[in-house]
Order: C-alpha cells, then structure tokens, then sequence
C-alpha cells in the first residue's frame, strides 16, 4: 500500500493552528461539517476487454461512462447502509452532494478512458484534478474518490481517497488504495472494489491516520 500523508509530522501542529479545515477536524471530534462528493471516474483508465460490454447500442467504454459512472455513485447513496462513508470516518452524519462529480464524469472524454497500464498519478497531479473542481459557495471537509484504473486483466481496481478544504479545494488528505473487484453483474462486480477501499478505511485506515497525524 503506497501511502500521501499530505502533513508532515513536522508541520502537523502548525497547520492544525492555522487553517480550520484540518485533518484533526477530519478524524477528530469536531463540527466541521464533512461532505461526500462521490467517486471520480474522469480520469480513469480501463484496462483489458471492456469492449465485451454492450447494451441498448452502446459498447465497451461508452457504456461505462453513460450508464455506470451514474450507477456507482449513486449506490453509495441508494444503499448507504452497507457503502457507509459516514461510518468510514466515525462521523454521525455526512451530508451527500455528487451532483458536481456527476456532471464531471458525464463530460469525460470516452477516447480517453482506454489505457493499457496504470497511470500512476503523483500527489501533484492528484492536487491538479482537486484545483479544478466548483463546489459553489461549500464550506467544511469534502471527501471523495478519485479512480485511477480499473483493471480486468490483473482483476484490481486503484483508487485516491481524497479529503479537501471546500473552502479553496486544498488537499488536507491522501492515500491510494489497490483493491480488488468482484461479484455478479457489472455494476456489482467493480462496486466490490469500492467497498473495500470503505472498509478497510473504517476497519484499519482511520486508526492508522489518526496515529499518524497525533490526533488523540
């Protein structure tokens, strides 16, 4: 597992004095309102034979981004209850707002999706995607997935979880997952891959994070 703290240990305290939006407001107990954005597929890269897929005329890459970007995010929100974003980060309540994301995917460019290795994305260019993103007038903690590849060759899927400060859309939290799909049907079978990520960060990850960052 290849790990972005994106805080330094020697800077943590100071951050945390400067900025209200923070990793300690994140994992700690406060009330810092934290929002789901969603998972963004724009920049990912399915690997193997996607093109196998087809339905109602459309095929491979198309139909991934026109029926089952939608369909994943809107699982998180159908079926909150087993994807638990609020559990994942020992909050009561996160507010959902996917929309932005959403009209995001919607515009992704299908040339682009195709790829035969993964790519690899840096904290930087992660930090690149985030500037770029409109929240409108938000405020608090949004967290989200950024997709890196869907593999089916090797059977695993890669994802960012990021947190950020609605505020001016910094960063405040980083970490890339390897995961793995499974399951029947398409939608459930990659769906696999993000619960994982969910679980491991409620199972391990947040203790890990907290830790590391020296929130008690």
């Amino acid at each position: 597992m290849k790990k972005y703290l994106l805080l330094s240990m020697c800077l943590v305290g100071l951050s945390f004095g400067m900025k209200a939006q923070t990793v300690a407001d994140l994992l700690g107990n406060s009330y810092v309102q934290v929002t789901w954005l969603g998972i963004d597929f724009s920049h990912v890269k399915l690997i193997g034979e996607f093109n196998q897929f087809q339905e109602a005329g459309e095929t491979g890459p198309e139909l991934i981004k026109s029926k089952y970007f939608p369909a994943w995010n809107e699982l998180i929100i159908k079926e909150s209850d087993k994807y638990n974003v609020a559990a994942m980060i020992r909050k009561e309540n996160v507010e959902m707002n996917i929309e932005p994301i959403m009209k995001i995917n919607a515009k992704t460019d299908i040339a682009d999706l195709e790829g035969r290795e993964n790519p690899n994305y840096t904290e930087e260019e992660i930090r690149e995607f985030v500037k770029k993103y409109n929240f409108g007038d938000k405020e608090g903690i949004g967290m989200l997935f950024i997709a890196e590849s869907m593999n089916k060759t090797a059977v695993t899927a890669r994802y960012h979880f990021v947190a950020i400060n609605l505020s001016n859309n910094e960063v405040i939290l980083q970490e890339l997952f390897n995961t793995v799909p499974g399951g029947f049907g398409l939608r459930n079978y990659w769906a696999k891959s993000f619960y994982l990520v969910i679980d491991e960060i409620e199972g391990k990850k947040y203790k890990q994070w907290k830790k590391a960052a020296g929130i008690k």
